[in-house]
């Protein structure tokens, strides 16, 4: 017998999800300079404490003195904030390590044309931020984009010293 979900289209509608990001965007904090500035002291000092100690204790105490170096008053802002700079720095990451694959795909003959446009392809695709534009508003990418190479730096440790927990 077949199921209801057979024939079932789970692509989403591009309408709708771009009346999600609107609706998410008015639900969301405004996004000033002055607070990306204040999300990297935090990422700085984190790392400055996580870096170089290891103990179980030492994430704690990071993220504690983090918030203090941060400015903010209210840690939920800073999550926030933290959450916009991975999903940001993470499509950055992606296209840098891209950009690394086509690189390194130089020296290939044609046999590589196919691998070298589906990269191409992948990367045009990454380097749209209309979705995050929608979602955040130009302001905030504007500044992300501004700040987008220190932030990836910043990002890329964050993710090792998370990794290892």
């Amino acid at each position: 017998m077949p199921s209801f979900f057979d024939n079932w289209n789970a692509s989403a509608d591009p309408g709708v999800q771009a009346a999600d990001d609107r609706t998410l965007r008015l639900a969301s904090h405004p996004f000033t300079e002055q607070e990306l500035e204040g999300l990297i002291r935090y990422q700085e000092t984190f790392l400055s404490i996580a870096e170089a100690n290891q103990g179980p204790d030492t994430l704690a105490r990071a993220h504690t003195e983090a918030l203090k170096a941060s400015g903010f008053s209210d840690p939920r802002h800073v999550e926030a904030g933290q959450a916009l700079l991975r999903a940001f720095c993470g499509q950055r990451w992606a296209v840098s390590k891209l950009r690394d694959k086509l690189k390194q795909l130089e020296s290939k003959g044609s046999e590589a044309d196919e691998l070298r446009e589906r990269i191409r392809g992948e990367m045009a695709r990454l380097e749209r931020t209309d979705t995050f534009v929608r979602r955040y508003g130009e302001g905030p990418i504007a500044l992300l984009r501004k700040y987008g190479e220190k932030l990836l730096a910043l990002h890329t440790r964050m993710t090792q010293v998370l990794s290892k927990g």
